[in-house]
């Protein structure tokens, strides 16, 4: 039941955009979305970045939720493969072409870099909330809305400034993404802990305005140099 609702949801994003480019640009347009999919030289200094900073945040984050007596269980080895199969075939990969391929560099182009990278970070959050109406998700029974979802929109601002850092890489960012679902997988606290979702906003938020200052200043270096 919670695949026949989650499937068609993550997946949608990409699926929107592909039709889109195919209907503006035809073949040649898909293949331009696609591409954004492959190895760039200037992706390759961030797959560290993207593989470890969201595992290491989440590690954090259940280190000071146990700490606070709000532990639970983590999950079984045998059960590792099926947790991270489920991971590569749901958010991560569903997400991220639609969401930082697709509609991230459209935004650019309209309201600016900073300005988009917020939008799309807050539209990919609000994107989740239908999580907290259907009966079987975490949402439904565990989480706290509130700071899961500016704890989303705060990661997707990290999504964004790594997808432009990147030389538009939808790998780094699904490679991130993918970091923060299965770190998340394993388990080891409540995800109705409100001290975890708190210390994960309070990270989010710093890099978040971390990115958006590098991303300021590379805009006014920019500036200087037309």
């Amino acid at each position: 039941m919670l695949l026949e609702w989650l499937l068609p949801t993550v997946w949608t994003p990409t699926l929107i955009a592909l039709t889109f480019a195919l209907w503006s640009n035809g073949a040649v347009g898909v293949k331009q979305e696609i591409r954004r999919l492959s190895l760039r030289r200037e992706a390759r200094r961030w797959f560290a970045v993207a593989a470890v900073f969201p595992a290491l945040v989440t590690a954090i984050a259940v280190w000071i939720g146990r700490m606070a007596g709000d532990a639970g269980p983590f999950i079984a080895p045998g059960a590792i493969p099926t947790m991270v199969t489920f991971q590569f075939v749901t958010g991560a990969v569903g997400e991220e072409l639609g969401w930082r391929g697709f509609l991230l560099p459209r935004l650019s182009k309209r309201f600016g870099e900073i300005s988009a990278v917020w939008l799309a970070a807050a539209l990919w959050s609000l994107w989740h909330v239908a999580g907290f109406f259907f009966p079987g998700t975490p949402h439904y029974q565990f989480i706290p809305p509130v700071p899961f979802l500016v704890s989303v929109a705060l990661f997707g601002v990290l999504l964004g400034f790594i997808f432009n850092r990147s030389g538009g890489s939808v790998l780094t960012t699904i490679l991130a993404h993918l970091s923060l679902n299965i770190s998340l997988g394993v388990g080891g606290v409540s995800l109705s802990s409100r001290v975890f979702w708190s210390v994960a906003v309070g990270m989010y938020g710093a890099v978040a305005l971390f990115a958006t200052l590098k991303l300021g200043s590379a805009a006014t270096e920019r500036g200087k140099d037309a």
